[in-house]
Order: C-alpha cells, then structure tokens, then sequence
C-alpha cells in the first residue's frame, strides 16, 4: 500500500451522529453459557504474606586470635638451631662410643633421652627393654657427660627461640605450637634426631624431624601462651 504525504491542510470532516431509537433489552444467559461460568475457576489466588518479622536476633560478637608476624630475627635463630643440632649431634655420637665400650649392654638398647625443665638428661624407655635400675645407671651416665648435656640445653634453648620468632598462620608456622622449658620433654625426644637410620628403615621414621615431632606431640600455641612467651621473652631481655 502506498502513503502518500503532503504538506496542505485538510480540514477533518463535520460527521455528526445520529441517535439511535434501539433499546437495549437484557437477556439471559443461555445453558451453556451458564455452564461454563458455573466451572470456571479463577485466574490466580491471592493469599496474604504472613506478617512481617519485626524481631531480630542479637548479633554474636567472635574473637579470632591470629598471633603475631615471622620476626625478622628468625633466620638467624634457624641457623643457630642447625648449628645447635650439629654440636648435639657430634656429642651424641662421642657418648656412644664411649657407653659401647663401658656399658656395652646399655649401648645395645634402643634408648632415649630427652631435657626437663631444670636442664637435667632424662632418659626415654620408649622400647621397653630397661629395667629401673638401667634406668637409673644410663641417667648417671647422660649427666656426667658434661658435653653432652651442655649440649643438650643449647640445643633446647635454640628450638625455643626458633619457635618463638616463628608465626602461627605465616613462615614456616612453627609458631603454630607452644614450646617452652616445661613442655620440651612431652614433645622433643633427642636421639631419634641424632642417630644415623638407613633410608629403607620407615620404623619411628616420624621422629627422625624435629617439624614431625613438633607437629604430632607439641603443645597448640593460643593466645594465652603467645602473651606468656613474649612476657617470658620480655623478662629474659
């Protein structure tokens, strides 16, 4: 169809209408009109929301400890662990030569040792095969080994400080533990660290690391201990 568009007025035509003398007369529905009206349902059904919640629960307020940063100073307290590790290591082997040639039935047992808290040797029976006075001989023996023992007590010391400059969620997450004086022999058995162990030998290979025994046997650090390290720390400087 074509539009044809011009620019002249054109004048809208004068209609007018006539009314119509038809009455409008109302009928009723017919059968099926009235049928279907009667089954019709309706087109959707309203239902009122419940009422609105005006009540809201307190909020909880959670504490998260995170614990403190790597100190700069932690690896220099590494290399003083290694070089502490290395010292015990080189005492350790001594002692052994020298307990096989005076006690050579206490050389050949799996013993261990650990430091209490007042820097004394405490021996480890973990195998089972010392009687309490064996007990009592290699304990002699261990602190009359003054290099040894001194040895010993650096080597704690050195963990300590190691631990303590490390973070618990950053570095190497040593600081995830809590290691002090008192708890070192729960968690540190020395001669596992020490001895010489053929690579094929899996047996007690978890305790061959100082990171794998701190792990499974060490204290969980928190913020409690965190404040009582850094007071011990403080006292210390």
């Amino acid at each position: 169809m074509a539009l044809s568009v011009s620019s002249a007025y054109i004048p809208p035509a004068a209609l007018s209408l006539t009314p119509s003398d038809q009455k409008l007369v109302p009928q009723a529905p017919t059968d099926p009109t009235r049928q279907a009206m009667a089954n019709a349902a309706p087109a959707a059904i309203y239902h009122p929301s419940e009422p609105t919640q005006t009540t809201q629960e307190p909020l909880e307020v959670i504490d998260t400890w995170v614990g403190r940063s790597q100190s700069p100073e932690f690896p220099r307290f590494v290399e003083q662990f290694t070089g502490a590790q290395s010292a015990l290591k080189a005492s350790f082997k001594t002692f052994e030569a020298a307990l096989a040639t005076t006690a050579p039935d206490l050389a050949r047992t799996d013993y261990s040792f650990t430091v209490e808290s007042d820097g004394r040797l405490k021996v480890l029976d973990k195998a089972g095969q010392l009687s309490d006075a064996n007990v009592q001989r290699l304990t002699e023996l261990l602190n009359h080994s003054t290099d040894l023992k001194a040895a010993a007590v650096a080597y704690r010391n050195a963990a300590i400080d190691m631990v303590d400059a490390d973070s618990p969620w950053s570095g190497s997450y040593l600081g995830y533990h809590s290691l002090t004086n008192e708890n070192f022999a729960k968690t540190i058995d020395l001669a596992p660290l020490l001895r010489e162990f053929a690579p094929s030998d899996l047996k007690g290979a978890k305790d061959r690391f100082f990171v794998t025994q701190l792990a499974y046997k060490g204290e969980r650090a928190t913020e409690e201990t965190e404040r009582a390290m850094f007071e011990r720390r403080a006292g210390q400087a």
